[in-house]
């Protein structure tokens, strides 16, 4: 029969958690009273140090019930340990009661503020998260009305030309025709893949399976897609050693390289070297893309990963890129812990970089 696990309800865990914080800063205010007591200072400080420890709870628990509590345990606490008789709930002078009364007060108030200042920065942080979202929504809706509407433009106009015309077309006509079709059905399902994908690692909901991988399967998978879209530029493959192994999931760095790689065929000359290059550091795999294009102005160097910004605005297509591409780059990656970049080529050229946890194979597996 197998192991069976207690497990806790999250209510019942956030209320054990804010019970233990709430004692913990009565016991630390409490000690904090002691030392100011055999230091000489007198009960005013040792009741600021109580309103301080009911303010910290306030502060880090979740509900302005265990603030209160404090509050009021604060107070008898002072009373019990701190004023004569000591370890009595007796006072002597006449003036404590009412000392006992405005320091409850005051904790309460103190207590009061301090939840809805928490309250206010929750809902700050919400109102912020909201407006990203309709920023993301809007940026999305422009983008889409205009930068997809070229491609939509042409395979509407390229299929009225085959439907109405095509006898007057000859073979060749034909085929570019059907060739510029497919091409641009392919790079809206490129946008809308990319899209979707960031949307599901950002919220959550996609699965990231992290092991230890071989980078050279996955940079081979990545060219087996690459090697029929390259058009005409040399694509080379380089490692600083053999077996290097990074902690990835591979379906998502295939999808980093082909997207990087995929650009410096777009935006840069045919008959130009793309070098992909893969080297192990000392706790990380650096994967690095060199081509040699105009390269990228300073200014655009962090803006590029920025979703929806588009460095190439004028590509030779015609077409203008959503911006989504190394936007997800950066998202994958950074899920696997890595960071990704882009420096100047030498003498020409832009060099993409980014990195992977090393991986290490477990023996006993």
């Amino acid at each position: 029969m197998g192991d069976v696990a207690l497990k806790i309800p999250t209510g019942e865990q956030n209320m054990f958690l804010n019970t233990v914080i709430s004692l913990f800063m009565l016991f630390l205010a409490t000690f904090v009273g002691y030392l100011f007591k055999n230091a000489g200072l007198s009960d005013a400080t040792i009741i600021m140090a109580y309103i301080l420890g009911v303010l910290l709870t306030a502060v880090f628990t979740n509900h302005q019930a265990y603030s209160i509590v404090i509050s009021v345990m604060s107070v008898l606490a002072f009373n019990f340990l701190f004023i004569e008789p000591t370890f009595s709930l007796k006072a002597q002078a006449n003036e404590y009661p009412v000392t006992f009364l405005v320091m409850l007060i005051v904790a309460f108030i103190t207590s009061s503020l301090a939840s809805q200042l928490k309250i206010q920065s929750k809902l700050s942080a919400e109102a912020e998260s909201i407006a990203q979202k309709e920023k993301l929504r809007a940026d999305l809706l422009r983008a889409i009305s205009h930068d997809l509407r070229t491609p939509l433009t042409s395979i509407s106009g390229n299929a009225s030309n085959l439907l109405t015309n095509e006898k007057h077309f000859d073979e060749n006509e034909r085929q570019q025709l059907y060739k510029d079709i497919y091409d641009d059905s392919l790079w809206l399902i490129d946008i809308v893949e990319n899209l979707l994908s960031i949307t599901k690692i950002e919220n959550g909901k996609m699965d990231i399976n992290i092991s230890p991988q071989l980078v050279e399967e996955i940079i081979d998978e990545a060219m087996s897609f690459l090697n029929r879209n390259k058009g005409e530029h040399n694509i080379s493959v380089k490692y600083s050693e053999d077996m290097i192994l990074a902690n990835a999931d591979p379906r998502l760095i295939i999808q980093v390289v082909t997207n990087i790689v995929g650009n410096a065929v777009k935006y840069t000359p045919n008959n130009t070297d793309i070098t992909i290059y893969a080297e192990k550091r000392s706790d990380e795999v650096c994967i690095s893309v060199a081509d040699m294009g105009n390269g990228i102005p300073d200014e655009n160097k962090e803006r590029i990963f920025e979703m929806f910004f588009s460095e190439n605005k004028n590509a030779a297509d015609s077409k203008r890129s959503l911006g989504l591409g190394l936007a997800l780059c950066r998202t994958i990656i950074e899920a696997h812990g890595g960071k990704i970049w882009v420096e100047d080529n030498i003498p020409k050229g832009s060099v993409f970089k980014f990195t992977l946890p090393v991986g290490e194979v477990n023996c006993n597996e």
